[in-house]
């Protein structure tokens, strides 16, 4: 059981990591703050 929940958490830690990577390739392509919060926006409501 325990190992389960380690495979669960290592899951959500890897989510967590790719999603900020998402953002800070939208924070380096946009041009300014605007287009970069409509960006974010936009990927979290996928």
């Amino acid at each position: 059981m325990e190992e389960e929940m380690n495979v669960g958490e290592l899951l959500k830690e890897t989510a967590e990591e790719n999603q900020t990577r998402k953002i800070l390739e939208i924070l380096n392509d946009c041009k300014d703050l605007e287009e970069a919060k409509e960006k974010v926006k936009a990927l979290l409501n996928k």
